[in-house]
């Protein structure tokens, strides 16, 4: 048997095992989620550029005021991971690159304008109606005026992801990259989101992207300082719908056994609780509230007054 056969057939005994997800160990099917390592930590990368994004969208309305006008706005996509390489000629039209660098960090963050966004871009500042097709190059006059408005909107990046997660970064750089030049992704990878310029013909699109390392690290660092990172809001609404027992205590005792068993129908008890005592309420067995008893509607309730031990 050759090394080809042996090795198809300790596949097919590794795909059999019932320990291994269905597709897991096959080439190009689904990976297992490490929820305890790296993966938990991406997926929360992930859902935190999520949200950048969409704070960026909302914050490029004032650098970007012509689109309310156009009735039109900045829509993000999904988050990918990706590493943007284009060669010459694979792609119509300018780039306008914006390089972010984190303040006293190795990190990176890019924001690209691309051909369709940047005619957009100078038409609305130019007060025009309507976009123009993308331009292969740009003059001196369009590269400086699009050059200030990718700025202000690098620096709303920037702010939305201070605001995110606590990552400072400031814009370093400003690059046309024409049409017949290769543009490369600053970093090994990426999160990236594209952010569509949705009510206008076209494709315009402004993506953002942040090292995924990077953003890992901040997750991280909020996890050890006990910051909750969030999850599928789905799973947060579920929780709140979990019943809890609340239980007015009146006051408790400590009988003998032997005075259990000679419990009788109609005997008294004597609680150590006088008649104006506060009531502790405990919540899943937990003592959390101290109240006063009050007839409600004609039923007896508890006013909370306070919380225990203040």
């Amino acid at each position: 048997m050759n090394d080809a056969a042996r090795a198809k057939d300790a596949y097919a005994m590794e795909s059999l095992s019932p320990r291994a997800p269905e597709g897991a160990n096959r080439p190009g099917g689904p990976k297992p989620l490490d929820l305890t390592g790296r993966d938990r930590h991406l997926r929360a990368a992930m859902q935190t550029m999520g949200r950048v994004a969409a704070k960026f969208s909302r914050a490029a309305r004032r650098t970007l005021p012509f689109l309310v006008r156009r009735r039109a706005k900045l829509d993000p996509g999904a988050v990918s991971v990706a590493e943007f390489a284009s060669e010459p000629g694979e792609r119509s039209g300018t780039l306008f690159e914006v390089h972010l660098d984190e303040t006293g960090g190795s990190g990176w963050a890019t924001l690209l304008l691309d051909a369709e966004a940047i005619a957009v871009v100078l038409d609305g500042a130019l007060g025009g109606q309507s976009a123009t097709g993308p331009a292969a190059t740009l003059s001196l006059a369009e590269r400086a005026l699009v050059g200030r408005i990718a700025r202000s909107l690098g620096e709303d990046f920037a702010s939305a992801v201070k605001e995110e997660c606590g990552l400072a970064f400031e814009v370093s750089s400003l690059r046309n990259v024409p049409e017949d030049e290769r543009h490369e992704q600053p970093g090994t990878d990426g999160l990236r989101v594209d952010c569509r310029i949705d009510g206008l013909q076209g494709n315009p699109t402004v993506s953002v992207t942040i090292g995924a390392s990077t953003l890992e690290a901040a997750v991280r660092e909020q996890e050890e300082e006990g910051e909750p990172v969030t999850g599928d809001p789905r799973m947060v609404d579920a929780v709140k719908e979990v019943p809890i027992e609340v239980v007015a205590e009146l006051g408790t005792l400590t009988l003998g056994l032997r005075r259990v068993l000679g419990l009788r129908v109609g005997q008294v008890l004597r609680l150590p609780t006088a008649v104006d005592d506060p009531v502790v309420l405990r919540v899943a067995g937990c003592k959390k509230f101290v109240g006063v008893p009050v007839v409600s509607r004609g039923q007896l309730s508890v006013e909370i007054r306070g919380r225990y031990g203040d």
